[in-house]
């Protein structure tokens, strides 16, 4: 119904998508997963064949590619027991670093629930942040590969809000490891981590700081929202300092493309949020 309000499907073309849709369903309803696979595959199709919308799909991708620092809950019950069967659990206060560099660590920590930043700081001090966890992903789960019984922390992580967190020594994780939703858990961690960071440094190495502003904010546009179709606001608001920090600049540059950016007609700011100009994410 969304893609049907918003991209202007005819009836006809609407209703034969889900006659489609019941059909599979019909057919397939003894085997869950085959369905789902068909019914991608054929949105697929749907979603292409109007004009406009492979950029909409590119743009689904590239959200799991770009400046989404933010890594979304992953809740899985059986992985939850398990942590909290061999773990223990520890509350940390909202806006406390808990973790600083040079730290020895010696225990994985699995995030039960809250948000954790993970941020480097120059010479100069400026900011720059890495990711931010919620509840489900892990840290330093690399700590006991390769028979290392201990790490030094090379980052700061600081508690967004209240957080309640399970260590994981290493002879709970020894227990933990022959499980495979732990063992599936890590690597998931691990993978994404190292996927978003290697997108971090090609970014960083190849895109001027404009360029890397504008994918930003173009990435963050949210075209639902919009109230003349002229205007697209973003998903989330972002100070210019947490700006600066995520796309490894400093805050006085950011507020200057800002301007920059209004005078090209690129964007405006209302109310202090920031707003693109639809013709320039019509590719």
């Amino acid at each position: 119904f969304y893609y049907k309000q918003y991209h202007n499907v005819t009836n006809a073309t609407f209703f034969s998508f889900c006659s489609i849709k019941l059909y599979f369903l019909t057919i397939f309803r003894l085997n869950d997963k085959l369905f789902h696979n068909c019914m991608m595959y054929f949105a697929f199709i749907f979603l292409s064949w109007r004009p406009g919308i492979p950029r909409i799909l590119r743009r689904c991708v590239a959200l799991e590619r770009e400046y989404c620092v933010n890594f979304e809950p992953y809740i899985n019950d059986e992985l939850s027991e398990l942590v909290k069967t061999y773990g223990y659990r520890i509350e940390v206060p909202a806006n406390t670093y808990y973790i600083k560099p040079g730290q020895k660590l010696t225990e994985i920590t699995y995030i039960a629930s809250g948000s954790t930043s993970h941020s480097m700081f120059g010479l100069t001090g400026q900011e720059k942040i890495s990711y931010i966890l919620s509840a489900g992903w892990f840290l330093t789960e690399s700590l006991f590969a390769n028979e290392k019984m201990f790490s030094i922390a090379e980052r700061y992580t600081s508690a967004l809000t209240d957080l309640v967190l399970y260590k994981i020594d290493a002879n709970a994780y020894d227990i933990l490891i022959e499980k495979k939703v732990f063992r599936d858990a890590i690597i998931r961690s691990l993978s994404n981590k190292r996927a978003f960071l290697q997108r971090e440094l090609e970014s960083v190495t190849l895109e001027c700081v404009k360029e890397r502003l504008k994918n930003f904010f173009v990435l963050l546009s949210d075209p639902a929202s919009s109230k003349d179709r002229t205007w697209y606001p973003l998903s989330h608001y972002y100070t210019h300092q947490e700006i600066a920090s995520i796309i490894g600049t400093n805050r006085v540059t950011v507020s200057r493309l800002i301007s920059e950016l209004a005078r090209e007609d690129f964007l405006r700011v209302i109310n202090k949020r920031v707003e693109l100009n639809s013709i320039h994410i019509t590719d």
